[in-house]
């Protein structure tokens, strides 16, 4: 059951109607989701407040004394005008208060723009609690990556090592307000350290996080005892989250993904199709002719292309088996 669906059933699941089945579902969903739990609980709660607001009390002499009063009504009126009148007012002072009441939760934002240091900050606090197991455990930065990307759709990179300050202890994936996610669990010294991985077209159901990215290129933060940081890294939102220094996850973020040379293709590496290997062969041996045509001539003093250029476009054109050779003399 998604998070949409439990939500369009919670007044059967409140008022205890519907099927056992669906309660069932309702409660396992429920369980393994934090922020569709504390939405349940928050509506559960508004039920409960406006229904002892409304909660209609004793008809007392006393009450409709101060009613009257407060409305500058005479008491002495005619019978029947004084109980219609009474009952109008009676109807205007519960529908004031009901307004009174509701405004704040009217006028609030939609909740549908989520939180997304709120939800990183609830994960990362079941996995350190142990509420949330994870499901593959090693201290292999490859490893790590090569469990990632046969479970994700979206690209992702190779772990933060510990030159970084970084030391992985596993990976796992995750869903955070319906958006598929990856995340990394390991240590900055003896601390516990999450980092949060969704594609980077996930940034719109964010939208405070997405501003502030947008705004400050790399977002720091504090979600109750954690520290975050975040910002957008090629094709992924990558957050930081734990309790370690802001210098430290600045520095992890800033370490993500960097450990791979980019394809000549200008794809991912773990994206690479066989015509981008063609691609690149093409691209070397262009590079190759317009640094020839732009040489005077092979004897000049001019530096043009020596040994190591055309060691790195050969590997590149030897993609498509078909090296350039070079010439004598270079």
């Amino acid at each position: 059951m998604t998070c949409d669906e439990a939500r369009r059933h919670w007044n059967l699941y409140h008022d205890s109607e519907g099927d056992a089945e669906l309660h069932l579902q309702v409660g396992e969903h429920l369980a393994t989701c934090p922020d569709c739990a504390r939405w349940f609980h928050q509506e559960s709660r508004l039920e409960h407040l406006i229904a002892e607001k409304l909660r209609a009390g004793p008809e007392t002499p006393e009450l409709w004394a101060r009613v009257l009063a407060g409305s500058g009504l005479d008491q002495r009126a005619a019978p029947t005008r004084h109980w219609v009148l009474v009952a109008g007012v009676a109807a205007c002072a519960a529908t004031l208060a009901a307004i009174a009441w509701l405004g704040p939760w009217a006028s609030a934002p939609d909740p549908g723009g989520a939180d997304l240091a709120e939800l990183t900050a609830a994960w990362h606090e079941r996995l350190v609690d142990g509420r949330e197991s994870v499901p593959f455990r090693s201290r292999s930065d490859l490893e790590v990556e090569r469990y990632l990307r046969r479970r994700v759709s979206f690209p992702v990179r190779c772990p933060p090592r510990r030159d970084a300050g970084f030391a992985v202890r596993g990976t796992g994936v995750c869903a955070l307000a319906d958006r598929p996610a990856a995340y990394l669990v390991g240590e900055v010294g003896d601390s516990p350290v999450s980092i949060f991985v969704l594609p980077r077209e996930s940034l719109d159901a964010f939208p405070h996080q997405r501003d502030a990215i947008h705004r400050e290129g790399t977002h720091r933060c504090r979600q109750g005892p954690y520290e975050m940081a975040m910002a957008v890294v090629d094709r992924n939102i990558v957050l930081v989250v734990g309790r370690a220094e802001p210098g430290q996850l600045l520095r992890i973020l800033d370490a993500y993904g960097s450990y791979h040379e980019a394809h000549p293709s200008g794809r991912p590496r773990h994206l690479i199709r066989p015509e981008d290997d063609k691609i690149a062969g093409e691209m070397g041996r262009g590079r190759l002719a317009v640094r020839l045509a732009r040489r005077p001539r092979w004897g000049s003093t001019d530096p043009g292309i020596d040994r190591r250029d055309f060691s790195g476009l050969t590997r590149a054109a030897r993609l498509t088996g078909n090296a350039p050779t070079i010439p004598r003399g270079v």
